[in-house]
């Protein structure tokens, strides 16, 4: 074999689809380790995250015995957390069988692999892809925390730890880790290599193509409406939404009773207190309320922000509201063209 190394990585692409990373490594082992073998490391480009494995290359081609091979093994494997894998060019139908029933992980390229910490993984894996499949919305969070990564901007810096997606939200971390998980299993976030021990992440592409690829997942964050008989003051927690908000940044009419937007637990608060009254009757009426899902994203606090504004009254049929969305686009970078609705 004219050269070893390459003839592998073309084996394990070809077997299993996927595009791989191969460079030398030298792990911290005992002097007759290093004289036995030659390593190298290859990566499996899966997503969201990728495998190491640990090819090791033996000086001496003569197969030294599934005894001697395992106690080598056990003793690399407890200097690299990569998966140790044999790989021999010449090696006959007794010694595979022999490797299998030590079950020692082995690649005899153009041959055969036995790999089972590979097929466990490849397993969860399809597992996963699965569970992304049964995925047609975000969490409230998980929009929220992706939309607030948007406004924020450096899409595509370096890779970023789980906490960087929280910014001023306040989330629990049980929440953060539901949120980092549901992203991985769309595809919107993929794991990197970890730095200094803490596992970092990035997304998969620009913003305005994340923002693309996020839409399917992406709902109004509007969970009902509610008729109110005082217009509120805005702030802390109380801002323009619906139409009104549209209004306040296009040339949409503004609607005769004005729309305001708050989480539920604010909402709750003001009523509870008295601030604020439901309405008895029509010409009780002077302004309604949207429950949404989650905070304004605005940095001021006194209207919605404008994807999320987008995302309430995108399933509108009103030719105004939808000109005026066109209009609202124009200011937001990573809106970008009109979607089709899913």
């Amino acid at each position: 074999m004219a050269n070893p190394h390459k003839e592998t990585q073309r084996y394990l692409e070809s077997v299993l689809g996927v595009t791989t990373h191969l460079k030398p490594t030298s792990p911290r082992l005992p002097y007759h380790l290093l004289d036995a073998y030659t390593c190298f490391e290859l990566t499996l480009q899966f997503k969201p995250a990728p495998l190491v494995v640990l090819l090791l290359f033996p000086c001496n081609p003569t197969y030294p015995g599934a005894v001697t091979l395992t106690k080598h093994i056990a003793q690399i494997s407890q200097a690299t957390h990569a998966t140790p894998v044999y790989v021999c060019p010449a090696l006959s139908a007794a010694d595979r069988r022999s490797l299998i029933s030590h079950q020692l992980n082995f690649i005899q390229p153009g041959y055969q692999l036995f790999i089972p910490e590979l097929a466990m993984d490849l397993r969860e894996r399809v597992r996963q892809r699965r569970e992304q499949a049964a995925i047609t919305t975000l969490l409230p969070a998980a929009q929220a925390m992706l939309l607030a990564r948007l406004y924020r901007g450096g899409i595509n810096d370096t890779p970023f730890p789980a906490s960087a997606l929280l910014g001023d939200l306040s989330y629990s971390r049980v929440t953060l880790s539901k949120v980092v998980e549901q992203l991985l299993q769309t595809g919107l976030l993929i794991a990197s290599q970890p730095k200094g021990g803490v596992q970092a992440y990035a997304f998969s592409a620009s913003a305005p193509e994340l923002f693309k690829q996020a839409r399917p997942y992406l709902r109004s964050p509007v969970k009902r409406k509610v008729a109110i008989s005082a217009e509120p003051a805005l702030g802390q927690g109380v801002f323009l939404a619906g139409e009104t908000a549209l209004a306040s940044q296009t040339l949409l009419a503004a609607p005769a009773q004005p729309v305001y937007g708050m989480t539920k637990r604010r909402f709750d608060a003001l009523l509870a207190d008295g601030s604020l009254r439901l309405s008895q009757s029509v010409d009780d009426t002077q302004a309604w309320v949207e429950i949404w899902a989650y905070d304004t994203l605005d940095t001021s606090g006194n209207r919605a922000d404008a994807a999320s504004l987008f995302l309430s009254l995108d399933n509108g049929q009103d030719e105004r509201v939808q000109m005026a969305l066109d209009e609202l686009r124009e200011r937001v970078e990573w809106l970008g063209a009109k979607q089709v609705q899913q």
